[in-house]
């Protein structure tokens, strides 16, 4: 870090104030629970306590005016193990309620059944419709969702036949109860004769546009799975179901055969395929012309690469989608990349038909590795919610790429390019929710050569920056501590086109990530105004760190500084770099979204035996 002396310089006119600072040592010492709400978020989505991961049967219920966000959780656990769905409501996507209370179980909706049934081992992930199983509206509920009767499971190693089976739950109630469907599993036969590596999480809709392209006489509705053939490559296998009977579901074939651990384009731009797809979807999107743009996302296993740590990844491409000779659809895809290039994963999204818009849920886990976690007592939460739309510029200039990127470039009679992509940025509505009650603060900045700390903040808080004239990198700095031992830098490198967030001083607790994650971003060059700037949105809750950058970029990180004054924040110059910035708007103090809960909602942590874990290798058990 080259700027680090000048930093700690600027930090340590603010004074040194004293503060609690946690050690390694402090934390090994303390018992269960103890630092439940230190780094715990209280502006996003998470459970009352235990594991939480991917986010399940998002919908809008209009018979009720009501969203719906299911969960996989282990409840009273810190680790992936028996897992179920847990529920809760919001009448706005901002607050929301516990379905059936916060306290320990409480918010359970769909358990597993006895060992040895078609859904003894798990509740995978799945997505939800408010429909009746003929597609009607009269306020039943459905929950598509992937049942377990066999553990362990993963690509990396043999599939054995029958772990996994597609059901159906329902609910007249609102989502107060649920009933098994009696004829589950309703799908029980995995995609033609491959040899998978995976077959699970429903994503079922329905999809107008897909039945003209298909020539459908009647309304369907669409399914797809994440999945992948040993040897051969990851694949979406896609299904239909009349809308008349969600119980008869047709095999059409797979969307689109990617080789094992392939890229569409450059791996910094577009990320690695890798050799399984998880939560996969499939869905359409209307630009300014009213024209359909075709995407799908995908969570990619197995592809990793130096400068991405995880071995997942959350992808989408844009693709065209043409009818084959059997009837089904083929996708082939013009372009894509990473839809968080941080952590997030399991990406779904739902029709909030309410709004007229899609919007995407993605899980966000921890990264302390095993230290702290039974001190903190819960893993996991959501992003903020999202909404995905067809992002298009016009008037580009600088179109050069020879391989399929992030962004689909189509050609003007004048010369220059409109510039396609899938935009994403956090709701709107829900943004300006949690900015309620918070002190908002403006900070004009101007020509910047050197790092300025704007002004205190909290551990739960946005910020907003617009930057343009790179010359070098620069960006922001978040949870820096008074006298600038702890700081996180979020920059911009115009040499690779890359944003980063350098966590190699955002917590002085070694045993916590410290890494730079990278992410990718090039700026369009317009023919009427040069490169574009940069605008950042950066939030701040806990131990969540969420950037969002021109409405098409998204990166998710965590960060656990040991000072509880780690708060401060500013501009990040690099040393012999400079930029413009406009100004620097902070939003101090975000919105708990969980009145209902006390901000410790921690359960007793309960660790399984041998016996009910087939000696743990079905799960941990802790």
């Amino acid at each position: 870090m080259r700027a680090t002396n000048l930093l700690s310089l600027v930090l340590g006119t603010l004074g040194i104030v004293s503060a609690q600072t946690l050690e390694a040592s402090t934390i090994e010492a303390m018992g269960n629970n103890s630092l439940f709400t230190r780094w715990r978020p209280i502006a996003h989505f998470l459970p009352p306590a235990g594991w939480m991961n991917d986010p399940c049967g998002s919908m809008y219920d209009p018979t009720r005016d009501i969203y719906h966000l299911f969960y996989q959780w282990h409840p009273k656990h810190v680790n992936w193990g028996n897992i179920s769905w847990g529920h809760a409501t919001s009448k706005d996507l901002i607050t929301w309620e516990d379905v059936g209370g916060w306290h320990d179980q409480d918010a359970q909706a769909l358990g597993t059944g006895p060992v040895g049934k078609y859904n003894g081992l798990g509740i995978f992930s799945g997505t939800a419709q408010p429909v009746n199983l003929h597609g009607e509206q009269d306020g039943t509920l459905l929950a598509f969702y992937t049942s377990v009767s066999y553990l362990p499971t993963s690509w990396s190693i043999p599939y054995h036949r029958g772990t996994e089976s597609q059901s159906i739950a329902m609910s007249s109630d609102g989502g107060v109860t649920w009933q098994e469907y009696p004829g589950n599993p309703i799908i029980t036969e995995v995609p033609g004769d491959w040899n998978i590596t995976g077959w699970r999480d429903p994503f079922v809709e329905p999809w107008p546009a897909m039945d003209a392209l298909l020539d459908q006489s009647e309304p369907h509705y669409y399914a797809v799975f994440g999945s992948g053939i040993k040897g051969v490559g990851p694949r979406i296998p896609f299904y239909s179901a009349p809308a008349s009977d969600l119980t008869s579901w047709t095999f059409l074939g797979a969307l689109w055969e990617p080789a094992d651990n392939s890229s569409l384009g450059s791996v910094l731009e577009t990320g690695s395929y890798g050799f399984n797809f998880e939560v996969s979807g499939f869905f359409s999107l209307e630009d300014s012309t009213g024209a359909q743009h075709y995407f799908t996302n995908m969570g990619s296993e197995g592809g990793n690469v130096s400068f991405h740590e995880s071995a997942h990844w959350a992808l989408w491409n844009e693709g065209v989608v043409t009818r084959r000779d059997n009837g089904s659809a083929q996708f082939t895809p013009v372009s894509g990349s990473a839809a968080d290039w941080g952590l997030l994963y399991a990406l779904t999204s739902f029709n909030d038909t309410k709004n007229h818009r899609r919007v995407q849920w993605g899980w966000a886990p921890e990264d302390e590795g095993s230290f702290s976690i039974n001190q903190q007592g819960f893993q996991g939460c959501m992003a903020l919610p999202r909404e995905l739309f067809v992002h298009e510029v016009a008037g580009v200039v600088d179109d050069s790429s020879t391989t399929p990127g992030s962004s689909h470039f189509v050609k003007k009679s004048d010369g220059t390019y409109t510039a396609y992509t899938l935009g994403a940025r956090p709701l709107s509505d829900v943004v300006t929710g949690l900015r309620k009650g918070s002190k908002s603060v403006k900070f004009p900045i101007g020509a910047c050569s050197s790092s300025k700390i704007a002004g205190k903040g909290s551990s739960h808080m946005e910020l907003a920056a617009t930057f343009n004239d790179f010359k070098g990198m620069a960006g922001l700095t978040v949870a820096a501590s008074p006298g600038g031992k702890e700081y996180t830098n979020i920059y911009y490198d115009s040499s690779n086109h890359t944003l980063n967030v350098d966590r190699s001083h955002s917590s002085t607790i070694v045993e916590f990530a410290n890494s730079t994650v990278v992410g990718y971003f090039r700026p369009y060059t317009l023919a009427a105004t040069g490169v574009e700037s940069i605008t950042m949105s950066v939030f701040l809750d806990g131990s969540l760190l969420e950037v969002y950058v021109n409405g098409r970029f998204a990166l998710t990180t965590r960060i656990y500084p040991s000072r509880e004054d780690s708060t401060n924040f500013g501009v990040y110059v690099d040393e012999g770099a400079s930029v413009h910035v406009a100004e620097v708007a902070a939003w101090v103090g975000l919105r708990n979204v969980w009145r209902d809960r006390p901000l410790n909602s921690s359960s007793e942590l309960v660790f399984d035996t041998a016996a009910e874990t087939n000696n743990y290798t079905w799960w941990a058990g802790n």
